[in-house]
């Protein structure tokens, strides 16, 4: 008898732990790419840990900087799409675009996603590379995910 106990009490926890969701694991972040921007629409690709090859869109809202005239804040949401379907989705914030240069800097959130990304979470921060005349683009971005 008190060995059929222990088992169900062994058998028991397995089927309780086995039924917690998993932790986040905060992994770190890094990702490439190039791409367009037209009318403040994102569409782009590269390649980022954790997604692969992927592909983005977004669309950003500027505004001009009331202190800096050569400066554009920007923010808005943006979506990659790994090579196998799952969404990442996130925001960048804090976006500062100097228009004698066509440098953007900021910071990108994490707000969810889809697949593996259900839930997501983290930041980093981007660096964008703008052909102010075309609106090619080419960006750097470093950070964590978590998920």
């Amino acid at each position: 008898m008190n060995r059929s106990r222990n088992t169900l009490f062994v058998l028991l926890a397995i089927l309780l732990l086995g039924s917690l969701p998993a932790a986040a694991i905060e992994r770190p972040f890094s990702l490439t790419g190039a791409g367009t921007l037209t009318d403040g629409i994102i569409n782009a690709s590269g390649r980022a840990t954790h997604l692969g090859l992927f592909t983005e869109t977004g669309e950003l809202t500027f505004i001009p900087d009331p202190n800096n005239p050569n400066l554009i804040l920007a923010a808005g949401p943006v979506a990659f799409t790994a090579a196998n379907g799952d969404t990442l989705e996130g925001r960048l914030e804090d976006g500062v675009l100097d228009v004698t240069t066509g440098i953007a800097t900021g910071v990108f959130r994490f707000t969810g996603g889809t697949g593996r990304f259900a839930g997501a979470s983290g930041t980093g921060d981007f660096v964008v590379i703008q052909n102010l005349v075309t609106g090619a683009f080419e960006v750097t971005a470093v950070g964590s995910i978590d998920y």
